[in-house]
Order: structure tokens, then sequence, then C-alpha cells
């Protein structure tokens, strides 16, 4: 018999497991979600509960988990973790997805990135009536041949530089995941950096990341260049000297990325950087 079941903190460790162990097989592959039990739960942890209340789901039968969908929610949006389901049952995940959502109200839009060999996610891509939005690349930059920059130009973010920066990331990454004003927001969190490059008071580029030491990983969530600045070399400069800020951090061995399959010179600029392919995602839109 299957049950739908919220899951507690004293829970996530379960829930780590099982998403390691699918997460592992591209046929089950959702982006971003890890491979390795104790990083997922520290991100679960992190990232999943608010006001002792889980954003996690399953179902069950006979006491063991057989599907699993999790949302990591900012601001009315939720990344969703999965769905995961190792019986790939189309009707207990539909009936699992409506459970877990009827929970979230507040949420109003789901983005969802699935493994390109992960077909019966996609089929569900299409029960759900969730639109495809890109193929994205996701890459990673190992540390050890990285050469670092001596010379850093660029800066840390101070507010005045908020307007400009808005306009070059709302023209950049129009309806994307963080708008500028959340990026601002979650520096709070001293593991989040924006760094802008400047010539006198005009901004010229920013590049933002968020680093997990715990996974020993950087994630590049943004860069740009401002359009009357390109051309130039300065996302070459920008993207290295970036490298060059997270690299020597000791704790960290890999920066990560994602970038559009169908942006030739951006993917062009990670591939002369060090950048190697490690998955191919289809991300997905949901809005309610």
């Amino acid at each position: 018999m299957t049950t739908f079941e919220q899951l507690t903190v004293d829970q996530l460790e379960e829930a780590a497991a099982y998403i390691a162990a699918l997460n592992s097989n591209k046929k089950f592959h959702i982006g971003f979600c890890g491979t390795e039990k104790e990083d997922i739960l520290g991100d679960l942890h992190e990232d999943f509960i608010e006001e002792s209340q889980v954003n996690m789901f399953v179902t069950r039968n006979a006491d063991k988990i057989t599907g699993l969908v999790g949302f990591d929610i900012y601001d009315g949006t939720a990344e969703v973790w999965g769905p995961f389901s190792r019986e790939q049952q189309i009707e207990n995940q539909i009936q699992l997805w409506h459970f877990a959502t009827s929970k979230l109200n507040q949420v109003k839009e789901f983005l969802f990135f699935i493994n390109e060999e992960n077909t019966f996610q996609q089929q569900f891509m299409e029960t759900i009536d969730a639109k495809k939005s890109s193929d994205e690349l996701y890459l990673k930059r190992m540390k050890e041949t990285f050469q670092p920059y001596e010379v850093i130009s660029s800066e840390p973010y101070s507010e005045q530089d908020f307007a400009q920066f808005e306009a070059i990331h709302s023209l950049a990454f129009p309806n994307t995941y963080y708008s500028a004003r959340t990026i601002v927001e979650r520096l709070h969190n001293s593991a989040h950096q924006l760094i802008v490059l400047k010539e006198n008071h005009a901004l010229q580029g920013y590049a933002y990341f968020e680093t997990d030491d715990a996974q020993h990983s950087t994630h590049l969530e943004f860069i740009a260049i401002a359009p009357a600045y390109r051309g130039l070399g300065l996302g070459k400069q920008l993207l290295n000297e970036a490298l060059t800020l997270i690299f020597a951090n000791d704790a960290i061995t890999h920066v990560t990325l994602t970038v559009n399959n169908t942006n030739t010179e951006a993917n062009s600029l990670y591939y002369k950087a060090g950048f190697q392919k490690q998955d191919a995602l289809l991300s997905y839109v949901l809005q309610v």
C-alpha cells in the first residue's frame, strides 16, 4: 500500500540517502542535487526547512521511500529537487506532486532541472504542463591546473552599484531565478559573493557566486558584461579573476556553472577557461 508523507527533520538523513542513490544514475538524475549523502544532507538542513517545517515529501511502500520531491523556496519561487522515483510509476508520482504542492500555497513558480537521459521525468513535465525553458550545460572547472591572476581589478559590490548592476543583470538574464535585488539580499550569507568590474564609476560587469565549503565547491551563478564593454576581453578577465578569488579558499576543489547550450560565445569562453561538461540538463518552469 502506497502512503504519502511530509518528512520531519529527523527523517532527512533517510531522504539524503535516497537522493544520493538515485542521482548517481543519469536515468534518475536531477540537476544540482549532488550525489554524496553527507553533502546532500547539509543542503537539506540549510535550504529545505522553514520554521521547523520540512519542504520535502515522499511516497512509501512497506515503510520504504519509493518517491520523493523537495522544494528549495525563495521569494515565491521553488527550485524542485526531483521528482525522484525508483519505480517510475506515473500515477503515484502525480498523487505525490498534488499532495506536496497542496502544502505550498506561497509558491507561484516551480523550476525543474532534468537530466537529458531522465526520460521518465521529462514525460512527467508534460503531464503537469511544465514548459521547457532551455537546454543547459552543467560545467565543472577543477582547481589543480588553474593559474591564478596576480593582479585583481574587480572589487566587492557596494550599494551604490545597485542601479547599474540591476540594469546589466536584467538585460543579461531576463526572467531568471534570482533578481538583482534577490542577489543583493542573499549577500547576508558570507559564502555568497558579488564582485564588480568598473571603469571610473561605470560598471563594466559583475560575477556572483555561492560557495559550499562542505562540498568543496563554488557555483558561479551569474557573470555578465555590460553591452558597451563587450568584445574587449573583459568576460575572460572577470571569469579568471572570479576563479582566482574562489580558489584562494583552500577548501574549494572545483567550480561549477550552468550555461545555455545555445550560447556558443559563452560556452567557448568557459571551455577555454578549463571548464568541462558534466551533464546536459533540460530546464522547465511551471507557473501556478
